[in-house]
């Protein structure tokens, strides 16, 4: 099976179906921007998600209002709403512009497992890159072009490795859950990932750990100064690889198996 894919800066050409979203309405993601053709401010909907994504960089997601957004582009709040219908296809234009970035061609040779490793890595390195974006695609699956494209790259590995659409289903939602879950919990710019990159705190939490009441807290003062430590990337990879492994040997239930290549 080929499981080429476009590179990140090519955009999806094949014609999309209009999917029913919010309760049946026609794809707001799908619908062209409205009155694209005025353009006074040089006001454009790519223009609209890039300054989106810059407020959520700045000054984080809850910082991403209309009135907020139409302000930094210096245009009143209406003007907005000629690019894009609301807030809530703000989020999907902006997330499929963001999910566009990932590199999805995969050598057809590699194994399943590093083919879903290797995406997963992906995943979260352009996300990291957009701080505050992997909040929004927690809660919401936007459906454009490039989140499909996403979801089939992870699905095509796991169905020609063998899995059941049972836990072919289960799996890719448990290797996107992780992967995104990570990066929002763990993200780099967090006050606890600054901590524990700088040398000086990071002895001090060390010190710390060291100090505690050896008979109240044993595991803290033999193991705190393993646990407090810059390594984010090893984090990463060390709980892909589990879960990952995990898949290779689902439990032994007649719902949740997967036959071996």
């Amino acid at each position: 099976m080929d499981h080429q894919r476009s590179a990140p800066d090519q955009r999806a050409t094949a014609p999309f179906a209009q999917p029913p979203l919010d309760g049946g309405s026609s794809s707001l993601w799908f619908d062209p921007p409205l009155g694209d053709q005025d353009r006074r401010h040089q006001l454009t909907r790519q223009r609209v998600v890039t300054e989106a994504l810059a407020v959520i960089a700045h000054d984080g997601i809850q910082a991403l209002t209309m009135r907020h957004l139409a302000t930094r582009l210096g245009v009143v709040p209406g003007a907005l709403y000629h690019h894009v219908r609301n807030k809530q296809q703000l989020q999907d234009l902006l997330l499929d512009n963001v999910l566009a970035e990932i590199n999805l061609q995969l050598d057809a040779t590699l194994d399943w497992t590093d083919q879903l490793t290797l995406l997963a890595h992906r995943l979260r390195q352009v996300l990291e890159a957009h701080p505050g974006v992997a909040g929004i695609l927690k809660t919401r699956d936007p459906l454009g072009p490039h989140s499909l494209a996403l979801a089939e790259a992870f699905l095509q590995p796991l169905q020609a490795a063998g899995f059941t659409n049972h836990h072919a289903g289960l799996a890719f939602f448990l290797l996107i859950d992780y992967t995104v879950g990570f990066a929002v919990s763990t993200s780099a710019t967090s006050v606890n990932e600054q901590r524990l990159r700088d040398p000086a705190t990071r002895a001090q939490l060390h010190q710390f750990f060291r100090s505690l009441p050896p008979d109240r807290f044993p595991a803290l003062v033999a193991l705190g100064h393993h646990h407090w430590v810059d390594n984010r990337d090893q984090r990463f990879s060390t709980g892909l690889g589990v879960l990952i492994a995990g898949l290779q040997h689902p439990p032994n239930s007649p719902t949740n198996t997967a036959r071996q290549p």
